[in-house]
């Protein structure tokens, strides 16, 4: 199912709950563990070092999962306060873990779950954003002929 369906899914979900008066506060407290779990994420790529000597503002990374939940891949854009795009990898394995943890915690039960997150950070903000794809392993996937559009397309928008 596509991230933009499943996302719609669950909203109606979600709605058809609190109309029927089933609705607690787990919402709530799952909101706070998503922030947490996205909180370590961020964490981790910072004191990673892969971005020192880099006057770096905001962060994309694609992470792409094996069928097993293990990082395999790991790409992404470190964005100078100019708008300058620096390439960047994080496969270190504070940050697989965290990802791998992530993916875990969001997983279904007999899912295979996502196969690709992108994750962005604004360092100034703090604010984080995740989107995932579940289904085309091409989507995010850097070519030497969309280079320049891919660049664009992960571009956070986390400022003030």
């Amino acid at each position: 199912m596509g991230s933009e369906r499943k996302s719609t899914l669950l909203r109606f979900l979600a709605t058809l709950l609190a109309a029927a008066g089933l609705s607690g506060p787990a919402p709530a407290q799952r909101v706070s563990e998503n922030m947490e779990l996205m909180g370590a994420i961020a964490r981790e790529i910072v004191n990673c070092r892969e971005l020192d000597g880099v006057d770096w503002v905001e962060v994309s990374a694609i992470f792409a999962m094996n069928d097993k939940g293990s990082v395999n891949e790991s790409y992404g854009y470190a964005y100078d306060r100019s708008g300058r795009p620096h390439a960047v990898a994080f496969l270190y394995d504070p940050i697989e873990r965290a990802v791998e943890h992530y993916h875990e915690w969001l997983r279904q039960k007999a899912d295979k779950g996502m196969i690709k997150m992108l994750f962005q950070f604004n360092r100034e903000t703090q604010k984080v954003n995740a989107d995932f794809e579940y289904d085309n392993p091409d989507r995010w996937q850097v070519t030497p002929d969309n280079i320049d559009t891919i660049v664009e397309e992960l571009r956070p928008k986390l400022g003030k």
